[in-house]
C-alpha cells in the first residue's frame, strides 16, 4: 500500500486490496473490524469463528493475498481483488482431494502390530532408543550387539523403531561423515556368517519391552527372568499376542 512500516497484519487484512479480497470471500465484520497487533492473534481469534474447513480456506486466500502482494512488489503485476479471490477459490478445488481435514476416499488398510514369536533358536533383542537421536540409535544397536556376543546369542533380532538405521544395514549404505565411519563400525561386530538382523518395528509392537524396562529401572534392576511379573505385564503380554 505503500505505507511507511507496513506490518504483516495490515498487508494480510488491513490493507484496502486485501480487505477486499477477503471481503469476497463472505468474511464479515467479526473478523475484518477487531484491531489487533500481531497477526497471530487475528488468526487465532478466527478459529473461534470459523470451522476447520472454512480455516483452511481462509489461509488458502490468505496465501494468494501474500503472493499478488509479492507479484506486485518485484514484478510490478498488479492484480484484481476479485481475481485473486477467483485463484484461491480455484486452487482450494483443484487440490482437495489433498485435504487432510476429511476422510480419505481410498483408506489404508489397517495393520497389525502384534508381536511375533521368533523361531526356537532366534532371540529378539530391543535396541530402540528412547531418545530420538541419530547417535543414541546407533549407541542402543551396538549395546546390543554387544550384548548378544558377550552371551553367545548366535541368531538374533535386533529391533528398532529407527528406520534410517534398518535402511543403512540391509542396503549396506555408507558414506564418509563421521556417522557413517561410526555405523560402519558398529555393523562389522556382527560376523559376515551371522544370521543376524535389524528390523523395523512400530512403536506400538514395544509395549511389552518399555514396560519390562520401566520395572527394571524402578526396582533397579534387581529381578530375576524367572521371577513372576505383575499383572500389568501379563495384560501387555496378552494385549500383543491378540
Amino acid at each position: 500500500c505503500g505505507t511507511g512500516d507496513e506490518t504483516i497484519i495490515h498487508a494480510l487484512r488491513d490493507c484496502p486490496k486485501a480487505c477486499a479480497v477477503l471481503s469476497f470471500g463472505g468474511l464479515d465484520g467479526r473478523l475484518l473490524d477487531p484491531a489487533f497487533e500481531r497477526c497471530i492473534d487475528w488468526l487465532e481469534d478466527a478459529t473461534r469463528l470459523l470451522d476447520l474447513k472454512a480455516f483452511e480456506n481462509f489461509i488458502t486466500v490468505l496465501c494468494n493475498i501474500c503472493n499478488s502482494l509479492n507479484n506486485a512488489l518485484f514484478c510490478g503485476k498488479k492484480e484484481d481483488a476479485r481475481l485473486i479471490w477467483e485463484h484461491a477459490r480455484t486452487f482450494g478445488d483443484d487440490f482437495r482431494i489433498f485435504n487432510l481435514s476429511h476422510v480419505a476416499m481410498n483408506l489404508r488398510p489397517r495393520r497389525s502390530h502384534k508381536w511375533v514369536k521368533p523361531p526356537i533358536d532366534v532371540i529378539r533383542i530391543n535396541v530402540d532408543a528412547t531418545i530420538h537421536d541419530t547417535v543414541v540409535e546407533a549407541e542402543a544397536l551396538r549395546e546390543g550387539i554387544v550384548w548378544a556376543r558377550n552371551n553367545n546369542v548366535a541368531r538374533a533380532i535386533f529391533e528398532t523403531d529407527y528406520a534410517v538405521l534398518v535402511n543403512r544395514f540391509k542396503f549396506c549404505i555408507e558414506d564418509i561423515l563421521i556417522y557413517g565411519f561410526r555405523l560402519k563400525n558398529i555393523f562389522d561386530l556382527l560376523d559376515s556368517s551371522s544370521k543376524s538382523m535389524v528390523e523395523w518395528v512400530a512403536c506400538s509392537s514395544n509395549r511389552v519391552v518399555d514396560g519390562l524396562c520401566k520395572l527394571a529401572i524402578d526396582e533397579c534392576c534387581t529381578f530375576s527372568f524367572n521371577m513372576e511379573y505383575s499383572s500389568d505385564i501379563h495384560g501387555l503380554v496378552l494385549a500383543d499376542a491378540c
